[in-house]
């Protein structure tokens, strides 16, 4: 079975917006550990496509990068996660402080991996994402 292309490429945003959903909505271990599952489901698919999509290879578009590539691809991830928990669980002011900002850092990360890979496949001759 097939999905269609506007399905397919909202996946890994399907799968956050579960993880999100659950996480604030039930308070038991099996939503949060449900939860927990959407989330790394979300991380892996958008991390493996964005990698698929990659035309040059991190150390020639990072110099001098000494992140190995999982903690290079994964850690705009864990800023989103422990902002989420922040909101949920210390939902003050230092806590929003906190989770506001590295949340903004994160997508922001996310934002400029996309469009880098989106020119360079436009470069490269390889049809857009």
């Amino acid at each position: 079975m097939r999905l269609s292309k506007p399905i397919y490429e909202k996946l890994p945003l399907i799968y956050f917006g579960a993880s999100v959903a659950l996480f604030f909505r039930f308070d038991d271990i099996i939503a949060h550990t449900s939860a927990l599952l959407l989330y790394v489901a979300s991380a892996m698919v958008s991390v493996m496509r964005s990698d698929y999509r990659r035309q040059t290879r991190i150390s020639k578009t990072v110099p001098g990068l000494r992140l190995p590539q999982f903690v290079y691809e994964y850690y705009p991830w864990a800023f989103i996660a422990v902002s989420i928990v922040l909101v949920k669980y210390k939902a003050d002011a230092i806590g929003i402080g906190i989770a506001l900002p590295l949340a903004l850092f994160a997508l922001k990360i996310m934002y400029v991996r996309r469009q880098s890979r989106r020119i360079n496949l436009m470069r490269y001759g390889a049809k857009s994402s």
